[in-house]
């Protein structure tokens, strides 16, 4: 019975979004929507990150990733041996720092 419910509601709401037109200014208009981060995501855990992402932010152990991506294309373009093995520091201390976080969560 509720599932009837939400059913009428959702495409009471879709006719009615189409009639004033307010589904043709969406960004995703005839585009194809890619879930698979969502369903990717466990399911505790999707609510949390769909907020994140709206809000533009990442989560910590996603920041580590892209700045030890950084550091990796700073290795790969770097010819100075000391600044080299400076870099492998910096990037196994991340490493370490974002397993930390992992496996705390």
């Amino acid at each position: 019975m509720m599932s009837l419910f939400i059913d009428n509601a959702i495409g009471g709401w879709i006719r009615n979004a189409e009639k004033t037109g307010e589904l043709k200014n969406n960004a995703y208009n005839g585009k194809e929507l890619d879930l698979e981060d969502y369903f990717k995501t466990p399911a505790e855990h999707r609510m949390g990150m769909k907020i994140l992402k709206d809000a533009n932010c990442l989560p910590p152990a996603v920041e580590l990733m892209k700045q030890i991506e950084k550091k990796k294309t700073q290795l790969s373009n770097e010819s100075d041996l000391q600044a080299q093995e400076q870099l492998r520091k910096e990037i196994t201390a991340l490493e370490l720092k974002k397993s930390l976080l992992l496996e705390n969560n």
